[in-house]
């Protein structure tokens, strides 16, 4: 009896010195990834931040605390410099240094043109002679600002679709970071790049999603890919050279985007559209670019406009790279981003997409019949959402907008 009980403790005592040896799950244990530096914004005269919990500003001079008694702080752009005040600080900086006011606690948030933000915030005066509003933050935290304002990120059955946009965004980020070394910044907030949607726009399922691919990026020979995302296809992918100034990427080649016997998009609200440009629509946009409008023009006899519109040429994907539109007396060419351009509707915007035909309706209007939404190039989203609902994983759902490309775990 006496021989089992010492039996029993000495391999108690080993199982005790082994676990206690082995690494323990927690918080130091989970990989976090580098930071990243987005450009939110541009001040060009003043603005202000408000703050829910403490930061501080360090300086040569002192340590500044700005939270619930210093709730907001004002940030004027001066000539050659920035000032930060309020009621209680009056801070001056003319020596272009950028100025970091960081959180004192990780749940430190900042309010900025009524979006909430987390991380560091960093001022920079540029050589434009305005301020950048710069927000740096671990690139996990950042991609779940991103993942739901790109891909609707709600919905158990859309997960898959949310993990391979959280991978997409995530390489996307990776390969900024490694591009802009040395700059005041690493990507922009807008369609520039790829929309951050600030702590406001965190779901619970992109949180999921970027959480369970963490570290995840698309490769192709041991690097980080380009990736490229949109809207809808319309049911083939448009190759990457054919729109960015990129060489021939086979992974970026134009493809079906069918699954079975249907395509992936179809439940696109923009997988068919039709619009219609009217001579008065076409005469503004030749106004808006050539500063020449013939309906504003003071008439003189009843010579008929001419309006007429030719596609001469497309890609392989079947998108229109170049076309000629006639008015009266003046015909241009149009090629490639300039054509989405011109036709849209407001002038400010783009065309849906270039994958289009177009008829003639009568003398006076033109018709057009399109496909997609977006430049076509790389994942189609509304193609990944309805691949997520069919029962496709997200490696899946890549390797089909990416093939040839493997997944990585950088960190």
């Amino acid at each position: 009896m006496r021989h089992f009980l010492y039996r029993t403790l000495f391999f108690l005592l080993i199982t005790i010195l082994i676990h206690g040896c082995m690494p323990r799950a927690g918080k130091e244990s989970v990989p976090v990834g580098p930071d990243i530096r987005v450009l939110i914004d541009t001040i060009f005269d003043q603005d202000s931040l408000l703050f829910t919990g403490d930061y501080r500003l360090r300086s040569e001079e002192a340590e500044y605390e700005f939270g619930p008694r210093n709730r907001e702080v004002k940030i004027r752009k001066l000539s050659g410099g920035i000032q930060i005040f309020n009621q209680n600080r009056n801070l001056l900086y003319r020596d272009h240094s950028p100025i970091i006011l960081e959180p004192a606690d990780p749940d430190g948030r900042f309010t900025f043109r009524g979006l909430t933000y987390t991380g560091t915030i960093i001022l920079q005066f540029n050589d434009q002679n305005s301020v950048y509003m710069i927000n740096l933050l671990n690139i996990e935290d950042y991609l779940k600002g991103v993942v739901p304002a790109e891909i609707p990120s709600y919905g158990e059955e859309n997960l898959q679709a949310v993990k391979a946009q959280a991978i997409c965004a995530r390489t996307y980020a990776l390969k900024k970071i490694q591009e802009n070394k040395g700059k005041y910044f690493d990507i922009t907030a807008g369609t520039m790049d790829q929309v951050y949607g600030s702590f406001d726009r965190h779901t619970p399922l992109a949180d999921t999603g970027v959480e369970e691919t963490r570290g995840m990026v698309i490769t192709d020979q041991n690097q980080l890919a380009t990736i490229y995302y949109h809207s809808t296809c319309g049911g083939r992918t448009e190759a990457g050279e054919n729109i960015f100034k990129i060489e021939k990427t086979p992974y970026l080649s134009s493809l079906t985007d069918a699954i079975g016997d249907r395509f992936a998009c179809a439940s696109s609200p923009y997988f068919r559209w039709t619009e219609t440009r009217t001579i008065d629509q076409i005469d503004s946009a030749f106004h808006v670019r050539f500063n020449r409008s013939y309906l504003k023009n003071q008439v003189t006899d009843t010579t008929l406009i001419r309006l007429d519109a030719q596609i001469t040429r497309r890609s392989s994907s079947g998108r229109v790279e170049e076309m000629t539109i006639s008015l009266g007396d003046t015909s241009i060419s149009l090629n490639g981003y300039e054509v989405r351009r011109f036709l849209a509707l407001p002038p400010a915007q783009f065309l849906k997409s270039n994958l289009f035909y177009i008829d003639r309706y009568n003398d006076s209007t033109l018709v057009l019949y399109g496909a997609g939404f977006g430049h076509g190039v790389g994942l189609c989203q509304f193609g990944a959402l309805e691949m997520s609902r069919s029962g496709f994983q997200y490696y899946h759902i890549l390797h089909k907008y990416f093939p040839t490309t493997v997944l990585t775990r950088k960190y």
